[in-house]
């Protein structure tokens, strides 16, 4: 019977789809405008709204989850005297032109339909242009998100990139760090605050790995350092395609397990938990390839301490490159990791260096030398190799080029590690 049931909603959906949009009911965006949030800096005043899956089936008379397309309501006013220009790559660095949309909504057999589609979504996008002393509003379509959205609106005005941050809770799944109560991790006023050399010779000293939840082991290195206030550290890996990861449980282990049989990506994938500070991970972020065994993720834990009175997140990254049996797990698989995670440490400096949102960067020893002769190993056997080095990275709202980032001079790691090659991008 639920075969059955399967197949029946997997026909009349291919029937709806057949049929084509219905009526837009456009509009529903002066609501849109009402519930939007916004934000100012100087001349630029930016609102958004993420439309939910029932909002966008209504504004544009077809189903944009039904093609893995999430809208964006975005209004920017421009009360300076040039005129600004809006950089979607930052909102969504593989977003979907209004055009792409309309063509994967098309009905077989509702032209009329499909050309009043055409229309309102050739009418609709955001415009890339804002005019001095006027305002323009419009769409971005963006990848799906749940639960909460992470939203950037870069604007180019003149010489000067300005960045708008908003962080929309969303209708859908909830992702692992929406359970993590930040509030109650230190006393308040407990955290000691730093000086940039004092927070160097912290960083020296923290252990050189996570560990298992019993804190007999250690695993994979602590070879991550990133200073940011509150959530705005997410931003930036938002930009560039990184997503949050879903709590472990009974739904996002069959999607798992779903993912794996028919080889497939899983954007969201549980990230398993390994411990610092006494506690798993705070925060943990991927980014995904075509199959669930195939992924670059990281581990953030919140800092005792800050440095300028800005947070610190001490932090593991390494690539999964495969899947394999471990009796060190309950369901008998784990992820593989690339050995050489020099490699994915100075990917992600080169991945948030084009996000613009990066103000200083450097190294710090405190992970120690893991060679290929004598390699130290993670808690499942897999061996790494590393210069020792922890990648420290300083984020913030002022968008820079890379050639304006200030490089502090602690360690510098060995030309022969970190090549560009090693840091294969997605």
């Amino acid at each position: 019977m639920a075969a059955l049931a399967a197949l029946a909603a997997g026909l009349l959906s291919w029937v709806a789809a057949g049929l084509g949009p219905s009526a837009p009911q456009s509009a529903l965006a002066t609501d849109f405008a009402r519930s939007a949030v916004s934000g100012q800096e100087g001349a630029l005043t930016v609102r958004v709204h993420a439309l939910t899956n029932l909002d966008a089936e209504h504004y544009f008379g077809a189903s944009l989850k039904r093609i893995g397309v999430q809208a964006v309501w975005i209004e920017v006013r421009n009360d300076a005297d040039t005129a600004a220009r809006y950089l979607p790559i930052l909102t969504d660095p593989n977003y979907f032109s209004p055009q792409e949309v309309a063509q994967q909504l098309h009905g077989w057999f509702s032209s009329g339909a499909n050309a009043r589609l055409d229309a309102l979504l050739a009418h609709t996008g955001m415009p890339l242009a804002v005019p001095p002393h006027a305002h323009t509003s419009g769409f971005v379509f963006t990848h799906p998100d749940g639960g909460l959205k992470f939203v950037n609106v870069s604007l180019l005005a003149g010489q000067r990139l300005s960045g708008f941050h908003f962080a929309l809770p969303i209708p859908g799944r909830e992702y692992a760090v929406q359970r993590v109560d930040f509030g109650e991790l230190y006393p308040a006023g407990s955290r000691e605050d730093l000086s940039f050399d004092e927070l160097r010779a912290r960083l020296q000293k923290e252990p050189c790995c996570v560990k298992d939840e019993k804190g007999a082991h250690e695993g994979d290195p602590l070879n991550l350092v990133i200073i940011g206030d509150g959530i705005e550290p997410i931003f930036p890996f938002a930009s560039r395609g990184w997503r949050l990861n879903e709590p472990t449980g009974a739904a996002s282990s069959l999607a798992m397990a779903k993912a794996f049989i028919f080889s497939s990506k899983y954007d969201t994938a549980p990230v398993s938990p390994l411990y610092v500070f006494g506690r798993f991970q705070d925060l943990a972020l991927q980014k995904a390839r075509s199959s669930v065994s195939l992924r670059n993720h990281l581990r953030l834990w919140l800092a005792p301490y800050t440095v300028e009175h800005q947070g610190v997140w001490v932090g593991q990254i390494s690539r999964d490159i495969g899947i394999k049996l471990t009796t060190k797990s309950w369901y008998f698989t784990t992820h593989r990791i690339s050995p050489y995670v020099d490699q994915d440490r100075d990917y992600l400096l080169q991945d948030l260096l084009l996000s613009g949102m990066v103000q200083k960067f450097g190294f710090v020893q405190g992970v120690g030398v893991s060679g290929e002769a004598r390699p130290r190993v993670n808690l499942t056997d897999d061996p790494y190799f590393t210069d020792g080095l922890r990648l420290v990275v300083q984020l913030g709202t002022q968008l820079r080029l890379p050639s304006s980032v200030e490089f502090l001079p602690w360690e510098r790691p060995s030309l022969m590690t970190g090549t560009a090659l090693g840091g294969a991008a997605h």
